[in-house]
């Protein structure tokens, strides 16, 4: 094999590396690493929708990942990143050589990280097991925190991390060919706000023939978290935290912005949040918005191309979405886990939500009138007669896990299921073992599958050291997350009929178009592949039921 291979893009040519595979598979693949998809988005382009790289003479080299997006790590809470960070990587076993194109599937990644933070490379999101099943990887990174989603009137519409995405997916459609992909093949997959940053892609007419099936893990975009209200208020907050004392002009307020270093930007997003936020649990200061402003005359106004101008639940329910691709969605059996990390940063809030438990009620739930009985439905159906202490736990995060994630997840399968014209698919990842990521990295040691741990199962990470068994629970499941989830890129089916497969021994059915209010169908991924119906049945019941009552709709 080629130590070096050059492939042409449509912007110029870049000199990639072969390079064996780490995970124990024979042979290797090509890797194609920091491959600018965007000009730097800085000076006056900051808070702006990001624009493609121009040509360049020569021979780039692309052995090395670019810059990660100004943000603040998850674990150790220091700042990260330069702003001219528009890169992706792909990573691919075969390129075309003479007349031979090997056209595979293409699965681009879009990271999670609560829209604030994280990045696409390697040291999480290693390609060796997908690659090894000959999809053409492509992971990327996308503008974070108020660099990528702050709102403030027409030179700031808001929502340019999604744009960024989008971006990238034109990239990968000119230029994938090259890689031996096939652009007409391409599978959009994310996990937490890339999984619900997948869901608005679907929802917006800007990214209609870029991709051509779609995985969201763990996230929606009905998720209480996905979506803000108008960040104007937040961008101004931030000025104002930043030291800004001029007009009211949010031309003049921008200016301020724009001139501050990145790094004071994304230390200074927190600072926006105020105890309404923390009430709704909600911790993300700047995330996705429905864009357009208004003028004098009470027209709407959008300066560039909106990515998503209604909220994703009017869309859905006035059938406004791609009705015509493949679905594939899940959650993981204790998804808040990741409470434990808020409760490590202030132990007293256990006793903060035992003397507020009326947070806990669904901001979009009608419940005006009735507050105090609806909170007492709440608890009595959680936690029984126990209070919010270290022995309720478990319940709270069974609360969260429902409120968070599944509540939005399983309304988006109903949608998809009952007005698309694809086959929606569901999972519950329950599989409690050594691969799981998010529990290794924050120390959790309770039972259980956080937010995060499907990932160890589908990508090779930099974190691990681990010597498996290869005859393990952990490699069996691994190597059947990857079958299915490159078979649903390859065939838009987990588990085709026609492939004679000893890995996967239960066909995972679609859901049932005519029964997805009291019949949802879902695999549930654990030491065994288990088709089951409606998951975390009781716990679901209970939020149809308070939807039907007081709202008059359980979708």
């Amino acid at each position: 094999k080629d130590a070096n291979v050059i492939v042409r893009t449509t912007a110029g040519r870049i000199r990639g590396r072969y390079q064996k595979y780490r995970s124990g598979e024979r042979g290797g693949y090509y890797s194609f690493k920091g491959i600018r998809y965007g000009a730097a988005p800085i000076g006056d382009r900051r808070f702006r929708a990001a624009v493609p790289e121009r040509s360049w003479l020569g021979i780039r080299d692309a052995s090395r990942e670019g810059h990660s997006c100004p943000h603040k790590n998850m674990i150790l809470d220091t700042f990260k990143g330069n702003e001219d960070c528009l890169f992706l990587n792909v990573f691919t076993s075969q390129v075309p050589k003479g007349d031979y194109n090997a056209e595979m599937p293409v699965m681009v990644w879009l990271h999670g990280g609560g829209y604030s933070f994280g990045s696409g490379n390697t040291f999480l999101y290693g390609p060796d097991y997908l690659v090894a099943e000959n999809v053409v990887l492509v992971t990327l990174n996308y503008r974070l925190g108020p660099l990528g989603f702050l709102t403030a009137g027409p030179s700031a519409p808001g929502n340019q991390g999604l744009k960024d995405q989008l971006l990238a997916l034109k990239w990968v459609r000119d230029n994938i060919a090259a890689f031996g992909g096939d652009p007409n093949q391409v599978t959009v997959f994310g996990e937490s706000a890339g999984g619900s940053s997948v869901q608005l892609l679907m929802l917006s007419p800007l990214s209609k023939g870029l991709f051509h099936r779609a995985i969201s893990e763990s996230g929606s975009a009905l998720n209480p978290w996905a979506l803000g209200e108008s960040s104007a208020l937040r961008a101004s907050r931030l000025a104002a935290n930043l030291g800004y004392i001029g007009t009211n002009s949010t031309d003049d307020m921008l200016r301020f912005l724009k001139r501050l270093p990145a790094m004071k930007l994304i230390e200074g997003a927190p600072t926006t949040l105020t105890e309404d936020d923390y009430r709704n649990n909600i911790g993300l200061p700047f995330v996705p918005v429905v864009e357009g402003y208004w003028n004098n005359a009470n027209r709407t106004i959008y300066t560039e191309s909106p990515l998503i101008t209604e909220k994703p639940l009017e869309l859905y329910r006035k059938q406004k979405f791609q009705k015509n691709i493949p679905y594939l969605t899940g959650y993981n059996t204790h998804e808040a886990m990741l409470f434990i990390r808020r409760l490590r940063k202030n132990p007293k809030l256990l006793e903060i939500i035992e003397n507020d438990f009326e947070r806990m009620i669904p901001k979009d739930l009608n419940v005006t009138a009735n507050r105090s009985r609806v909170t007492r439905e709440i608890r009595q159906f959680y936690l029984g007669t126990k209070s919010v202490s270290a022995d309720s736990v478990d319940e709270m995060i069974a609360l969260l896990t429902d409120l968070m994630f599944l509540r939005g997840i399983r309304r988006s399968v109903r949608y998809h299921a009952r007005y698309g014209n694809a086959p929606v698919y569901m999972y519950r990842f329950a599989f409690d073992g050594a691969l799981g990521l998010y529990k290794r990295m924050l120390g959790l040691q309770r039972p259980g599958v956080c937010h995060g741990d499907e990932m160890g199962y589908l990508f090779k990470f930099g974190f691990f050291n681990l010597n498996l068994d290869p005859n393990s629970l952990e490699i069996l499941v691994k190597n059947r997350m990857v079958r299915m989830w490159t078979n649903f890129a390859k065939y838009g089916n987990p588990t085709p009929a026609h492939r004679g497969d000893n890995l996967i021994n239960t066909m995972w059915l679609p859901i049932n178009p005519d029964s997805v209010m009291d019949n949802l169908s879902f695999m549930d991924i654990s030491a065994t592949l288990d088709v089951r119906k409606n998951p975390e049945f009781e716990r679901q019941q209970f939020w149809d039921y308070m939807y039907e009552h007081y709202n008059g709709d359980a979708m």
